[in-house]
């Protein structure tokens, strides 16, 4: 979560609420029978909404910031990124 305080996207109040908010709802949409291939875009439009709505809540309105703020913190949520990590350091081993 460095990389989005490192690109000032939203307070630190902003991004914990937007982490727990989108943690909590991803886990609970795992409980059901939604296909894990679409849990990422899931996440990442969940991260969008509460994003937006952490902004709302703490009264900013830089909403713009907040939404990828929320995309990021959904791509993290659900693994995405580490998913491309993975892919990195293969291609690097190959070298």
């Amino acid at each position: 979560m460095d990389y989005i305080q490192q690109l000032n996207l939203g307070t630190t109040a902003e991004l914990m609420l937007t982490i727990l908010v989108v943690f909590v709802l991803t886990q609970a949409v795992k409980q059901t029978k939604v296909p894990n291939q679409y849990m990422p875009w899931l996440s990442m439009g969940v991260g969008v909404l509460v994003g937006i709505l952490s902004v709302l809540v703490t009264g900013d309105h830089n909403f713009l910031s907040g939404g990828v703020m929320g995309l990021l913190v959904g791509g993290f949520t659900s693994g995405l990124f580490d998913g491309f990590k993975g892919f990195q350091l293969k291609e690097d081993d190959k070298k």
